[in-house]
């Protein structure tokens, strides 16, 4: 059996974004073999006691349906974070999803001091049965009090989660605590963390598995979204984590070869947008020497990149820009190698890119697309990028569209 062990940042209150978030870790998750997954407390809408209520909802609405879809689909089980409502009032809990099995919510038993003028107690444990294993859950403060293991292991359980949102402060109890439980109950602990700004606190990531014997098998780090793959049989996991950094320009070979690759990539579907003169090698060479190409590696494999820099071609004087020209970010050569498309990883590097928009106070973001790459259009206009026009490049037979998008303050 293989676990999946979910880090994620979670937009506050964004519940749709975060979602789409949770979709895309749960396919990369199910990609790499995981027969269940389980995410960071009250992940759906981020760890957020103030907005709890106004954000509660339940099992069956019809939002969660992806999910029941994926896991119905895949054989999977799927545990996600989200408050519920009750008679008694509002629940932090886990909402876990099984093939073609009816919904089971999991309310937190145990909570924090500072949890209980937004929440109320659950008076039952919920177990995860799945190919011989029983599965514990627990969420967050509870998970750090020995009788909520204790009561696990009473109950059999041979595994135990804990679904937390955790500060660095947390986070050093919690690799105190569970390496220690585990050895003396002689039980594999995992621990889902979030990562980023939760309430009045920066969650602090290390996600991280423990096997029965308390060693630590892996961890992630604490800035980055990352899935951890716990096999139980050879008790060895699995780590998936990636991260955006200055590109090198000992890395130049390897980021040019992918160019390549993506260009090839669009010519077999009959997309010319990049020529034997764009993009060059000496252009990347440019960007690096600059500083401004940006790479996407997993497990030091760089799958993607972005220029970002405040470059705008000399065509864009013909275009009638909306918003401010004072302080424009402008993207260039967007690109994810092949074999790792249709992940989520062009979205990661647009976060990341708008996200230093944001940090820096650009008013607004330009870029230009392919007027014959359809996909890239659509996901650029539902990020709200907005067409101002039209550019020719030399050596292209179609225009490019010139897009924009209004940055606003955090």
């Amino acid at each position: 059996m293989k676990i999946g062990i979910a880090q994620t940042a979670a937009l506050k209150g964004e519940v749709d974004k975060n979602i789409k978030n949770h979709l895309l870790l749960i396919k990369r998750a199910i990609n790499l073999g995981a027969d269940v997954i389980i995410f960071p407390e009250l992940s759906i809408t981020g760890y957020e006691p103030e907005l709890a209520k106004a954000l509660a909802t339940h099992i069956d609405d019809s939002i969660f349906n992806r999910f029941q879809e994926l896991s119905d689909q895949n054989n999977s089980i799927i545990g996600i974070g989200m408050p519920t409502k009750s008679i008694k009032g509002i629940h932090i809990s886990m909402l876990i999803f099984q093939p073609y099995k009816k919904r089971m919510v999991y309310p937190k038993q145990i909570l924090h001091a500072d949890e209980k003028p937004y929440f109320v107690c659950g008076n039952k444990q919920t177990y995860i049965h799945i190919k011989g294993n029983k599965i514990a859950i627990g969420i967050c403060y509870e998970a750090l009090q020995p009788k909520h293991v204790l009561k696990a292991i009473e109950d059999n359980a041979n595994l135990y989660i804990a679904s937390v949102a955790k500060s660095k402060e947390g986070i050093e109890k919690a690799n105190a605590y569970f390496p220690r439980m585990a050895k003396e109950y002689k039980i594999p602990i995992l621990m889902s963390n979030a990562i980023g700004y939760c309430d009045n606190f920066l969650s602090a990531g290390q996600s991280a598995v423990w096997n029965k014997n308390g060693k630590l098998l892996a961890q992630l780090d604490y800035k980055n979204q990352g899935l951890l793959i716990y096999d139980t049989e050879l008790e060895a996991v699995e780590m998936q984590q990636s991260k955006i950094e200055k590109g090198q320009s000992s890395e130049l070979d390897t980021i040019f070869q992918m160019y390549l690759n993506a260009k090839y990539h669009l010519e077999q579907n009959g997309i010319y947008q990049w020529t034997t003169n764009y993009p060059t090698l000496l252009i990347l060479q440019e960007d690096l020497k600059k500083g401004v190409l940006y790479t996407l590696q997993l497990q030091n494999e760089i799958i993607g990149a972005i220029n970002i820099s405040e470059e705008q071609e000399d065509e864009y004087q013909s275009i009638n820009w909306q918003y401010n020209d004072s302080k424009v970010l402008v993207i260039h050569r967007l690109v994810i190698d092949p074999k790792h498309q249709q992940q989520g990883y062009a979205k990661q590097l647009m976060d990341f890119a708008e996200d230093v928009a944001i940090q820096n106070k650009y008013t607004s973001i330009r870029l230009d697309v392919y007027s014959q790459n359809i996909n890239a259009i659509n996901f650029y206009k539902k990020r709200e990028y907005f067409s101002r026009g039209v550019v020719n490049f030399p050596e292209r037979a179609y225009p490019f569209h010139c897009m924009e998008k209004e940055i606003k303050p955090s």
